[in-house]
């Protein structure tokens, strides 16, 4: 195999580049780890504790120049503790232990270094499918730190790039940014949005019943906002938003604090969390359709570490009559710095004048049509139905109250034919709607019981429909108590429905002919000796059970990956099979038990 160059020119680069470079090269001490890739760029995609539905971003994700394939290495002596191989979330993955007790973990890669390789093949063999866990003791592949331990790549994700973790003991995950890793940032984040929302009946926000908000949720706020007149308990969130370079990927800040007349009130800083707890993270967010804002006090039962605070603008023994200053402030891990703030005048009637072209109405209020006694009426924090409120209420397995209800909803009969012209799925007489401004479920919600006589169980699914207008596959209904159940995970549509499409496998390569590998870019990691083949693998309706995935090469069982993501199969060739034709036999199973099986003919030429 011809080794081609893995050394990266500079000449001709942009000056942020080359900052960079320069950056790492003069932050880089003796004992510093090593940086785990050889780009000197280090452009960041996302940070530390991002949102993610339901749970936290455990790392930050480095960009690899929108390609897969540069040699990633060992931040420091250790040993390899853990590979594992998946259809989704880290796709392949490796994790270094250190004799200091860190781990790295470095996720969505492409390609394994020989050492540990072999094992992990020879364990998905015997298994006889792809996903496979092993952990490793601590002489088994020790590692010296700069050492190629894998490829970059995009397994298990939508597009290429390396996830890189730092964990402590316990496997608690750090910001790697405070731990050895930082990246050149002069970019302050910025507050692109402030809301105010009443949180009782009573509340009146620049004299008017609904929320309030002052900012476009793109434009930085300034640093001096109009006054806001409140009478009652109110809450607030914020649209904040970080960069570290000059790509502007969207990036969370470490540190939010807000201060009422110069007194301390909540602070929420990104240092570290532990896995079990990370379900806390829906007492940190208001998901409001497709904004996300942060709220800017503790609420009950956020025990994450690094927050303080509590519920300072619900207590009417903290926001007393008068008028008082609201300042926050968010802070970058490189220390820069966005502020603002504005005057509170609680318990004035009317909005002053000075405000009017400020705070404008923005509610996060759902109205549900009713019949008889009119609208139900869902805020984040009560209920209302015509003329009566109450409390929201506690849902089993949620971390906190919520309004929530569930209607029976109807798909039209263009919505049924698009259905089944489209996507292959039957409509079997159940749909609803769920309705719901803040979602704190830790689980989801239990929807049911339903009666359906005519159903077939196995074919049968919970689907959603996204904002596409495609209804994605959510649960596997459930029949206990002599009825139909199923999981809702947020907000929406959703309807039961039966799919009766199988997938469908691709041709393959063109004219079935299959040439040699790609050249070696690290002598740690060898190449296959052909090239691997990506074959399309689609269905539209339930989707594909990646562990469904079977393969027999020339009657041989064969183990393939799924890159479901990009709706595939990729098919790796022994090293020991010689050149000629050959016959491969692939087999899919979608969720719903559709059963597709294609053979192949292909001719191996070098």
């Amino acid at each position: 195999m011809r080794l081609r160059h893995a050394g990266l020119r500079t000449a001709g680069w942009p000056a942020a580049v080359l900052l960079a470079s320069l950056f790492a090269a003069v932050s880089r001490g003796a004992d510093a780890p090593a940086w785990p890739l050889p780009l000197p760029e280090r452009f960041l995609t996302s940070d530390f504790m991002e949102y993610r539905p339901g749970r936290f971003h455990a790392g930050i994700d480095l960009k690899t120049r929108e390609r897969p394939g540069f040699p990633v290495r060992a931040c420091e002596d250790g040993w390899v503790a853990r590979v594992r191989t998946g259809a989704g979330g880290y796709g392949r993955a490796l994790y270094l232990a250190t004799p200091g007790g860190r781990t790295y973990v470095y996720a969505h890669l492409s390609r394994l270094a020989d050492r540990w390789r072999s094992a992990l093949r020879r364990a998905q063999a015997a298994a006889g499918r792809y996903a496979v866990d092993l952990s490793f003791p601590p002489g088994r592949f020790p590692v010296r730190r700069g050492e190629v331990l894998a490829l970059s790549g995009q397994s298990g994700t939508a597009g290429p790039h390396l996830h890189f973790e730092v964990r402590g003991p316990g496997q608690r995950p750090r910001d790697p940014l405070a731990w050895g890793f930082a990246v050149p940032d002069t970019f302050p984040p910025r507050i692109t949005r402030i809301r105010a929302i009443p949180a009782s009946p009573r509340t009146r926000l620049a004299g008017g019943t609904t929320a309030v908000a002052v900012g476009d949720g793109r434009t930085p706020l300034p640093a001096a906002l109009p006054p806001l007149a409140v009478r009652g308990p109110v809450a607030f969130t914020a649209a904040v938003v970080d960069q570290s370079d000059i790509k502007g990927h969207r990036l969370e800040p470490w540190r939010l604090r807000v201060t009422l007349d110069d007194s301390l009130v909540f602070a929420a800083c990104n240092d570290s969390f532990a896995f079990a707890r990370q379900d806390r993270m829906r007492l940190e967010w208001l998901v409001d359709g497709k904004r996300r804002e942060r709220w800017l006090w503790r609420r009950p039962g956020d025990d994450l570490p690094g927050r303080f605070g509590g519920d300072w603008s619900l207590d009417p023994g903290v926001l007393t009559p008068g008028r008082h200053r609201v300042r926050v402030e968010a802070t970058d891990r490189a220390g820069n710095r966005a502020v603002t703030a504005w005057e509170l005048r609680v318990g004035d009637p009317a909005p002053d004048s000075t405000a009017a072209g400020g705070w404008r109405p923005d509610p996060v209020t759902v109205t549900v049509p009713g019949g008889g006694r009119g609208a139900w009426r869902l805020n984040p924090f009560f209920v209302c139905h015509g003329d009566s409120c109450g409390p929201p209420l506690q849902q089993p397995g949620w971390l906190a109250p919520a309004p929530v209800l569930v209607r029976p909803d109807r798909l039209d009969r263009a919505e049924r034919r698009r259905l089944a012209r489209e996507q292959g799925l039957r409509p079997v007489g159940v749909a609803v709607r769920v309705w719901c401004p803040d979602w704190t479920a830790r689980d989801g919600l239990a929807v049911g019981p339903f009666t359906l006589p005519d159903a077939d169980g196995a074919a049968l699914g919970a689907y959603r429909r996204d904002d596409q207008g495609r209804w994605r596959w959510v649960d596997r209904p459930r029949n206990r108590d002599g009825g139909w159940w199923f999981t809702a995970g947020g907000p929406g549509r959703y309807a039961l429905l039966e799919d009766g499409r199988p997938p469908r496998w691709g041709d393959g390569p063109s004219a079935g002919l299959v040439g040699a590998g790609p050249d070696t870019v690290d002598p740690a990691v060898s190449p296959p000796r052909w090239a691997v083949v990506a074959v399309s693998l689609e269905d539209a309706g339930a989707g594909v059970d990646a562990d469904s995935l079977s393969a027999r090469w020339d009657g041989r069982p064969l183990v393939v990956e799924p890159d479901l993501p990009r709706r595939r199969v990729l098919v790796e060739i022994p090293d020991t099979t010689r050149a000629g034709p050959h016959v491969l036999e692939l087999r899919a199973v979608d969720r719903a038990g559709n059963a597709a099986t294609r053979r192949y003919r292909w001719r191996l030429a070098r």
